[in-house]
């Protein structure tokens, strides 16, 4: 379940993003040489979608399928009988929660589909219906954790904070690995084409990371109070290790991107203009991004594991009930 759980967050981080960067990132191509790296960039965009679906589609499979050896104790291939997942999908939260997703999956696969065979205003309307729809595949993972635990009145709290923190992770996250792509291609071919698209990619992509970035401090601070508890929790508590393990993480990926931002990123001049200097920031940034995206990926195996553990407040919450009903 662990590592079904990361795969799909990792799938949908991975699409979402490259939608993202699309639409916020890339700039928009008005010469000849621009357009022609525009294209070969929208083609990888449009690979790393279909990717990103199909294993996603996968993985909410197989979440199924264990879920549904969770709850009637069998194993996964006897548990994979058309009743018993009619009483999963019809009679649990859960189920539900995974008919809306496989829709909206399976929506998006249509969406990657008929955008691939359009041209003009049709197509790009269908790459925001694309970015939409992908979006909500991202945010109702919220609907699948611990958010649905909290007590009816917070809720809805708890559940929004979820859905931004999945946001934000997006936003950052999953577009870290497009990004990737430009500095790569950049650093390749020494191209001006090329290094004025990571310029401005790399520009971009910082503007947007001081909004994800915020939106993932706010957010996992409210988690952090429906789910950790208490300070001495994030110590004592298998839950709040692993919380603390990924605000480390968080805090180095933090610091690297620091130090693209502030030092790095004034070196890439748009108008192709490079000095001496530019050349090797290029080269720091992508490895620089190389060690956000490790870091990243180590954060989505502790969240999939979180999810698989007890949350700190409820395990409190549980023990205080205990004690005064043995009072």
């Amino acid at each position: 379940m662990l590592a079904v759980r990361a795969l799909q967050i990792a799938a949908v981080v991975l699409t979402a993003g490259a939608f993202v960067f699309q639409f916020l990132v890339v700039p928009r191509a008005d010469r000849e040489g621009a357009q022609a790296a525009g294209k070969e960039l929208e083609r990888w965009l449009r690979l790393v979608c279909v990717c990103g679906v199909v294993l996603a589609v996968v993985s909410w499979v197989l979440w199924l399928g264990l879920v549904a050896a969770s709850m009637s104790g069998k194993a996964i291939d006897q548990a994979l009988d058309v009743e018993i997942l009619s009483a999963v999908l019809s009679g649990t939260t859960f189920g539900h929660v995974w008919l809306v997703r496989l829709g909206l999956l399976l929506l998006l696969a249509g969406v990657l589909f008929l955008s691939q065979r359009r041209a003009g205003e049709r197509a790009q309307a269908l790459r925001v219906a694309g970015a939409c729809v992908a979006t909500g595949v991202l945010i109702s993972l919220a609907w699948a954790g611990h958010a649905l635990g909290t007590e009816q009145s917070m809720r809805p709290i708890h559940l929004a904070a979820d859905a931004a923190h999945l946001l934000g992770t997006g936003l950052w996250l999953g577009a870290l690995v497009p990004l990737l792509f430009v500095l790569g291609a950049a650093r390749r071919s020494g191209t001006r084409t090329w290094q004025s698209l990571a310029a401005v990619a790399t520009r971009r992509f910082s503007a947007l990371g001081v909004f994800a970035v915020t939106t993932l401090l706010v957010s996992g601070l409210i988690n952090a109070c429906f789910l950790v508890g208490s300070f001495p929790a994030l110590l004592e508590t298998s839950y709040g290790r692993l919380v603390s393990l990924k605000v480390v993480l968080f805090v180095g990926i933090v610091s690297i991107a620091a130090v693209n931002r502030l030092k790095l990123r004034p070196q890439l001049s748009a108008d192709g203009g490079w000095d001496e200097r530019s050349p090797r920031a290029l080269e720091k940034l992508w490895r620089n991004v190389i060690a956000e995206i490790c870091l990243g990926a180590i954060i989505l195996a502790i969240v999939g594991g979180l999810g698989l553990t007890s949350p700190s407040a409820h395990e409190q919450h549980h023990i205080g009930n205990h004690l005064h009903t043995a009072r």
